[in-house]
């Protein structure tokens, strides 16, 4: 668990959280780095469609993460269980 003021997270929901903090900033450099004055979307078009994507990003890695994170102990509970029998 890692605790952030009152809050406390697990390893997963932090990470995701980290995750989407790095892809909200690396979307908004990508917008200024796109914009143009030729360019036909206006500059806060083009941060709303990269945001939702650091977000769909994010929902994708957190689902994987959970699942990971499952997976793994299940896997170490099984260990342990056949360790004491």
């Amino acid at each position: 668990m890692i605790q952030i003021g009152k809050y406390k997270m697990g390893f997963a929901a932090f990470s995701t959280l980290i995750i989407f903090i790095v892809l909200s900033l690396c979307a908004i450099v990508a917008a200024f780095h796109k914009a143009a004055p030729d360019y036909a979307l206006p500059l806060r078009d083009i941060i709303l469609i990269n945001e939702g994507m650091a977000l769909l990003a994010t929902l994708i890695y957190g689902i994987f993460a959970h699942f990971a994170i499952v997976i793994i102990d299940k896997i170490r509970r099984n260990r342990i269980n056949d360790k004491q029998s």
